[in-house]
């Protein structure tokens, strides 16, 4: 019997939702610039009625922050318990999801949670932990957990020995994969490490946090929602920085910051992995911005890395030349799809 699967992708303020029959999409919509409860409700009733949630099979929601969660796992009181512990450390994502799980209960159709940070639940300790006491890890479980897991592991897992992914998006973040393993990634405690973001600051040295603080600055505040591609132009949607950037001298540095930050990283991971065989960009900004590709590249070159400007320019699956060290790829995710086999292996 064909299971029918709704999928919910919940954001900061937005629901993205994919209606799968077992492993096809059938249909999928996203409603956007939501910001009470009352329009996450008004959204999740949309839905339903839109897809005849009464045939719903199951339903599915990606989260972004699973902490020790390891697999996918069935909503129960305790679940949501985990989900609300771990929204300390996701605060612009867990609760909203939480919100739609609560929403969705009056439906009565069994829910299941998929953990962002599952991919990343086993990546060596020389790059899982920070050098603070020992103790305060512990009590705290203070760790790198990483992030956009659902997104790393569905573009690289068709792809053999070494490789690393560019998750380029609003929120980015990178990953070096060996043999299908994630261990290393760009993500740590919370969402907020590693690449400059739309509004995040990525990352930076703490003692700048603790200036702020001392100047009386809301910090969490300053560095997650005014900070980043935001803090640098003003805008902090990079479809305004290319667009800008010829004109505008900070659209310019903002570009070039971030084209420099991804080459050193996809060069400290070629150095962690021994060498690379796969190069995957992927996310809105990896599978659309041929020039950002072009440019980080461009810093590779000095590992044999080349790619091919038509086939870039086209957005074509392989971008790398013949005569290219590394294949190079531009794929395009599906955090949902992904999800929807997670849960079904385990059904």
């Amino acid at each position: 019997m064909v299971k029918k699967i709704l999928v919910f992708n919940v954001g900061s303020s937005s629901i993205k939702y994919s209606l799968f029959e077992d492993l096809n999409l059938v249909d999928s919509g996203n409603f956007e610039k939501l910001k009470t409860k009352e329009d996450y409700s008004k959204s999740v009733e949309e839905i339903f009625k839109k897809i005849n949630g009464n045939h719903i099979s199951f339903i599915i929601h990606r989260v972004v922050h699973g902490g020790d969660l390891k697999k996918p796992s069935k909503i129960t009181k305790e679940t949501k318990e985990k989900i609300k512990e771990y929204s300390e450390f996701a605060p612009l994502h867990n609760p909203k999801q939480l919100m739609v799980i609560d929403l969705c209960e009056k439906y009565k159709k069994t829910q299941y949670a998929v953990f962002d940070t599952m991919f990343f639940s086993e990546i060596p300790d020389v790059a899982k932990f920070y050098a603070i006491p020992k103790e305060i890890t512990k009590k705290y479980g203070i760790k790198r957990y990483g992030f956009h897991g659902l997104s790393h592991e569905y573009v690289s897992r068709d792809l053999k020995g070494k490789t690393i992914t560019c998750h380029l998006g609003s929120g980015s973040s990178m990953s070096a994969i060996l043999n299908g393993k994630a261990i290393d990634t760009t993500m740590g405690f919370t969402p907020s490490e590693g690449l400059i973001m739309g509004t995040r600051s990525g990352t930076i040295d703490p003692g700048i946090i603790f200036f702020l603080e001392k100047k009386g600055r809301n910090a969490k505040e300053l560095l997650t929602e005014e900070s980043g591609l935001k803090g640098l132009t003003g805008f902090n949607d990079f479809r305004d920085i290319l667009s800008k950037m010829k004109k505008n001298k900070d659209c310019k540095l903002a570009y070039e910051m971030l084209v420099y930050q991804i080459s050193k990283i996809i060069g400290s991971y070629i150095v962690a992995l021994g060498g690379l065989d796969n190069l995957v960009f992927t996310a809105k900004i990896g599978e659309n911005v041929p020039k950002l590709r072009e440019d980080v590249c461009r810093y590779l070159s000095v590992f044999g890395i080349e790619i091919d400007k038509e086939k870039n320019r086209l957005n074509s699956e392989i971008i790398s030349s013949k005569k290219s060290n590394v294949k190079v790829f531009v794929k395009k995710t599906n955090e949902e799809k992904m999800a929807v086999e997670k849960v079904l292996k385990i059904l």
